[in-house]
């Protein structure tokens, strides 16, 4: 009796996988959250912050997370330029900022050959967020 019931547990778990919305290891599953913009990947470059080109760290309340996404589309917000000044030493806003631009966001994550990295000078206070793979995401759409 056991035996038969050992192939029903294995399909239930590996149909549940996208179910768990926390699980990263389904790439394809899509996420639904509601979020602030906190800061940026300093090593993706800060010449155009508003050109659609930079990674941006996404903080998501509800699961107590904060993600990165390299998809961010131009035009959503007009980040104030001066909080890119410091990029090498600081990849986050200010403080203050925490809450002005909120989004919700739609979005995998990253499977292994979808997830980017820059390195630079500014890796260091920003290691943790920016190179890995279970904080990068793929956002399948965006709005305020």
């Amino acid at each position: 009796m056991k035996i038969l019931f050992y192939p029903l547990y294995v399909i239930v778990f590996l149909l549940s996988c996208c179910h768990d919305r926390d699980f990263p290891s389904c790439p394809t599953c899509e996420n639904f959250s509601d979020g602030f913009v906190i800061g940026f990947d300093p090593c993706s470059g800060v010449g155009n912050p508003n050109g659609g080109t930079l990674g941006f760290a996404i903080y998501l309340p509800a699961k107590g997370d904060t993600v990165v996404t390299y998809d961010f589309p131009a035009g959503i917000y007009e980040f104030p330029l001066e909080y890119f000044g410091n990029y090498k030493f600081y990849p986050f806003f200010p403080e203050e900022a925490n809450e002005d631009f909120p989004v919700k966001v739609k979005y995998r994550y990253a499977k292994k050959e979808e997830f980017s990295v820059k390195f630079c000078t500014g890796d260091i206070v920003s290691y943790p967020l920016f190179y890995n793979i279970e904080s990068q995401i793929i956002l399948l759409s965006i709005t305020k």
